[in-house]
This record gives structure tokens, sequence and C-alpha cells, in this order.
């Protein structure tokens, strides 16, 4: 090993300290208590430094948002991977966003940052094309998923629904049930006993009844299919989700 790659893990080994340093301020303060100053007072390193790896907030931001794209591009590999239907597959990947909410909480919550205009034009080109591939890492495969259903007859897409439309409404209905019943500290009556796991996999259900993805949730038990994902793709991880 020569001493360029010795140095080039060393500073990788540095940053990842960094986004965990960060990480803890954030899950302590919330995102808006993160400074720069307060993560240079917590590491054994000058504020110049700090500043040689993030030239700002912001970068810090999207880097930590990046390392949490990059574990879920691993849970979402695992997902597709699944012997199954492409409905089975696709509810498999829905399985792990949300096993990635409930392993990286705060992590999770920061694509809404990551897609705003202050974030986006205080961070590096380096940084925003990184996270650009990540984002094509992670829909590549759910259009190719599209295209398999459609293919194998088991999708025939509305008129007004394109590939692109139908992978965002399933990102976005996830994203929004999953958003609204983890964690919540202020519980309305319309949310109280609201299981995010039970409430998501009955929204996803109901949301490819609609889209006509066969087979149906009347001709299939999906209840088993989410006791198979958990044990044959996600054994570890699959205590954390209370499925239907």
């Amino acid at each position: 090993m020569g001493p360029r790659t010795v140095k080039s893990e060393q500073l990788q080994a540095r940053e990842r300290e960094l986004i965990e340093t960060a990480l803890g301020i954030m899950e302590q303060e919330g995102t808006s208590g993160l400074t720069m100053d307060k993560v240079a007072a917590r590491v054994p390193y000058s504020k110049g430094t700090v500043y040689n790896h993030f030239r700002s907030r912001e970068d810090l931001l999207t880097s930590i948002c990046n390392a949490s794209m990059e574990t879920l591009v691993e849970l979402f590999t695992r997902a597709i991977g699944f012997q199954g239907s492409t409905r089975e597959r696709l509810l498999a990947v829905h399985y792990a966003y949300l096993l990635h909410a409930l392993l990286d909480p705060t992590q999770f919550m920061l694509v809404i940052s990551a897609k705003t205009a202050n974030l986006i034009e205080r961070t590096s080109e380096r940084r925003l094309a990184a996270h650009h591939e990540l984002e094509g890492r992670l829909m590549g495969p759910m259009l190719e998923l599209v295209d398999e259903a459609i293919a194998a007859g088991e999708l025939t897409p509305a008129p007004h629904l394109d590939r692109r439309q139908i992978v965002f409404t399933n990102w976005a209905g996830s994203f929004g049930v999953i958003s609204l019943l983890i964690n919540s500290q202020d519980q309305c009556s319309a949310r109280e006993d609201l299981d995010a796991g039970t409430e998501l996999f009955n929204h996803v259900n109901l949301l490819l009844d609609g889209m006509q993805w066969r087979p149906m949730s009347s001709d299939w038990h999906y209840d088993q299919t989410l006791k198979r994902i958990g044990a044959e793709i996600f054994p570890g991880e699959s205590t954390l989700i209370d499925t239907p």
C-alpha cells in the first residue's frame, strides 16, 4: 500500500468522523442546530481542517445526505433481488425504505433539506455530482422494475402516467406515510395508535391496486410476502418492523 493510498484512506476516515460528529449534533439539536463551529469544537482538528473537507455547512449536509443515500442504495439492491413478482419486489423496496427511516431517522429527514435552492447553491460541484449519481443508482432499478412489470403484463399504466411518475408517486407516498408516523412527538388524534409499518404497507397496497399492478391484493396474500421479505432479505433488521 503506497503513501498516496494511506493518505486517501486517512482523509476518508477523517471525513467519516466529521460526518458522525455532525450527526450527533443534529440528533441532539436538530438540523437547524448544526454549525461548522460546533463540529470543529467537538473534533481534534482545526476549523480550517474542517473547511478543507466541507466548504460550508450546506456542503456538509449534502455529504451527510450522500452517505445516507449510499446506505439506501445497498438496501434497495437487496430488495430488488427478492424472488417474487414485480409487485412483490416493489413491496420489498418500500420495506427497505422503512428500514432506512427506522435505522437513521435524522438522515432520512435530510431529503427535505437536500432539495432546497440555498443548499444546492452552497454545495460544491463535486458533492452535487456525487448526489446526482446516487439518485441515478436509486431510481434506475426502480424504473427498470416498472419496465419489467409492463413487459410481463403485470402493469398497464394509465395513459396519464409515465414510468417516472409511477416511481415518483411510490416514493412520495412512502415518504409521506413514514415521515408522519415515525418518531412523532405531537401525534394528533388522526394518527393516534397508527403504526408506521402497518400503515405504510396498507398505503402501498391501496396505491398499487389503484394502478392495477397485479397480482391485486384481493388475489394474493401480501402479508405472507412481507414475512418472506423480512426472513429472506432483511433477517437482522426485520425485528424493527411491525407488519400487517
